[in-house]
């Protein structure tokens, strides 16, 4: 029931808004900014004296509901003014609509309904969440305090952290990961609602802006991380409302929305890397297409603004600064290759191979052949340029280019309708950019999206998952497109182009890689127990021993338990994922909450062992070692954490109630003491 109190608090903030004459859409992205303001505030406030528990984050939850409240008691409406202005947004978006539009409108409210089913009824499974994401709410409430410590995996320290913050709050309000994908679904939905007023700012009118929310409404890579518990649909939306109150800025540039806009942006780069890459050129098109009275006022504004962002981002950039040495987190020596997105050198060539490469993401075909004669025409072209194609300075480290196979995963899906259609979008309006009737803001929004994409692969390795790093590109461009589908094409050639999205999208909502609604022999689907779904990510072969370990675990009378995620390599020499990495079902398996059980790294030999000293830890009377099984040293390392151990496959759990005692530790390299599914 204590999650219904940030729920209440965005209700509040949404009716008071509503109250005072706001229009709906706007409202909703004005409460999600004050909503995630509240998250950061909360979390950042309770961390520093070490009070981020379950009670003290339900009562400033309560808090913000209390002050919601008393402020929309006290504060009755808006002035005229502004009540005409927000009248007149509610007056264009309420057109009225054609019914094949409203068809659309269902089909894509439909889309929404089995996500959101399908987010609830699953589990967190995504490999990313299991290794860095959720590991890391796990140990912020375990510690009561998101300041940093001994980790084996640094990402789980320097990357943006406000889509966890969110996430770590429903661990808490909750008490289990039940509505952990809601951060991502809810950032979906958000993003809608935000994309519909985007293109209303670009000169779209009803039909548009509908067909603008049935385009983001169908991305395939949108669809299948819509419903699990990544965060690059939860930065997408942040840089969607980053873009959408700048664009309402330019017309109304009061305060509030000056607040909305640093906030936002604020936010979308405490969530992820990418609002660095995406949000300068578009925040400087959008800036660009306001009248030069709001240019300057946006200018005069800008100390304002970056102040809101530092704040936003301040206690992060402060611990990342303290232990890297840059604000950014990145880069710094010990990272090693797993850390190493920035291309080694930049070139003219090596930026438009990297952009031919990152095109080749979205044309995967179901079919082996094609796919192969695609590969080749794209690796001829990039040595045409005189590029190597699997040149190391620019592709991911141990990896070369290649084509994807079509997939149903969000880490490896394409969206070749939408980048279809993104393609002609913008050579359209820019093409008829000097017309007498085209819209004036859309070329602009145009170079922005270009402008983005070309910087990325300008700065970034590639990598072969790097589809879902264009999302927000797409979701973008989904405003674009909606215009250009109203404006520039027939209506009739419009409706079978977003008829065929609606279709090719069906096999992206039932039929996701590790979460299918619909079962089938390929897919691991929902109706296996939770257990079992947080391996579905081509994790499956490391479910027995771990869910055994865990039974085990759960028979102990022991709270303190200490996590060795146990790798003979330096974390400088790491290239990809070991598998004692892949730790969150376990934890979520213990029902390590931070209350009832405690849980920390042990083991730790990289630059962040050196947070040991600062953390109050007590003697554990468990120690989980992972992929420990046939380390000698570490039998003999834990041998005093009670003197017995069970062995489940790679997992082996020292306590005082082991199957067995801790032998000797030459003899264990002879002699297992026991094997996952042999009992515990």
């Amino acid at each position: 029931m204590l999650l219904l109190l940030p729920l209440v608090a965005f209700v509040l903030f949404y009716f008071t808004l509503r109250k005072r004459g706001m229009g709906w859409r706007k409202s909703v992205l004005v409460s999600a900014v004050f909503w995630g303001a509240c998250v950061s505030l909360i979390t950042e406030g309770l961390s520093f004296p070490h009070w981020l528990t379950r009670g003290s984050v339900a009562l400033g939850w309560l808090a913000v509901c209390v002050v919601a409240f008393l402020y929309s008691s006290a504060n009755p409406g808006l002035s005229g003014v502004s009540r005409s202005t927000e009248r007149s947004g509610i007056e264009l978006s309420a057109l009225p609509l054609d019914q094949m539009s409203k068809r659309f409108l269902v089909a894509s409210g439909t889309i929404a309904l089995l996500v959101g089913v399908i987010a609830i009824i699953s589990p967190p499974n995504m490999w990313d969440a299991m290794e860095y994401h959720l590991p890391r709410a796990v140990m912020w409430m375990s510690n009561h305090t998101v300041r940093f410590y001994a980790t084996p995996d640094y990402a789980q320290l320097i990357f943006g952290p406000w889509a966890e913050f969110a996430m770590m709050h429903t661990l808490l309000l909750w008490g289990s990961d039940r509505f952990v994908n809601f951060i991502q679904f809810f950032s979906f939905i958000g993003s809608l609602v935000g994309i519909s007023l985007i293109a209303e700012k670009l000169g779209a009118g009803a039909r548009g802006q509908a067909l603008a929310v049935v385009v983001c409404a169908t991305i395939p890579e949108g669809i299948l991380e819509a419903s699990g518990s990544m965060n690059t649909f939860v930065v997408t939306f942040w840089i969607v409302t980053t873009v959408a109150f700048l664009l309402v800025w330019n017309e109304d540039p009061s305060w509030l929305n000056t607040c909305c806009l640093g906030l936002s942006a604020g936010i979308a780069i405490l969530t992820k890397g990418t609002a660095f890459i995406y949000l300068p050129f578009m925040v400087l098109v959008c800036w660009w297409m306001a009248s030069p009275k709001a240019r300057l006022t946006f200018l005069k504004r800008s100390a304002f603004l970056l102040l809101l962002i530092v704040a936003v981002n301040g206690p992060m950039f402060f611990r990342c600064y303290q232990f890297t040495g840059s604000p950014l987190g990145l880069p710094f020596k010990d990272g090693g290759p797993r850390l190493h997105w920035m291309v080694d050198r930049i070139t003219l060539r090596g930026a438009f191979a990297n952009v031919l490469r990152n095109v080749s993401l979205h044309l995967s075909t179901p079919l082996s052949s094609v796919n192969a004669h695609i590969l080749g025409l794209f690796r001829a072209m990039i040595r045409a340029i005189g590029v190597n194609p699997d040149d190391p300075a620019t592709v991911w480290a141990g990896d070369n280019f290649h084509m994807n196979r079509f997939s149903l995963s969000e880490i490896h899906a394409g969206n070749p309708l939408h980048l279809c259609l993104l393609v002609l979008a913008i050579g359209t309006v820019l093409f008829y950019w000097h017309r007498p009737n085209a819209p004036l803001k859309a070329p602009r929004y145009a170079l922005g999206i270009i402008a983005g994409f070309l910087f990325f692969c300008t700065l970034l390795r590639w990598q072969m998952w790097a589809s879902r790093h264009h999302l927000p590109l797409f979701v973008l461009g989904s405003a674009l497109i909606g215009l250009f589908l109203e404006r520039y094409i027939p209506k009739r050639i419009a409706t079978v182009a977003v008829s065929a999205l609606l279709i090719y999208s069906v096999p992206f909502v039932l039929s996701n890689r590790t979460r299918s609604f619909v079962p089938w022999r390929l897919v691991d689907d929902v109706y296996q127990s939770r257990s079992v779904m947080y391996f579905s990510d081509q994790h499956e072969a490391l479910a027995s021993a771990n869910m055994a370990a865990a039974e085990a675990v759960n028979r102990l009378n022991c709270n303190d338990i200490a996590i060795d995620s146990y790798t003979p390599l330096a974390a400088s020499e790491i290239y990809g994922s070991p598998r004692s990495f892949y730790v969150y079902p376990l934890l979520a398996m213990i029902h390590a909450d931070g209350g009832h059980r405690t849980v920390w790294y042990q083991g730790v030999h990289n630059w962040s062992n050196g947070y040991e000293e600062y953390e109050r830890h007590p003697t554990p009377c468990a120690v989980i070692c992972l992929d420990c099984a046939r380390v000698p040293q570490k039998w003999a390392e834990y041998r005093g954490i009670g003197g017995r151990a069970s062995a489940f496959d790679y997992i082996v759990v020292f306590s005082a109630s082991g199957q067995a005692p801790n032998p000797v530790a030459q003899r264990r390299e002879r002699q297992p003491i026991a094997q996952a599914g042999d009992g515990s």
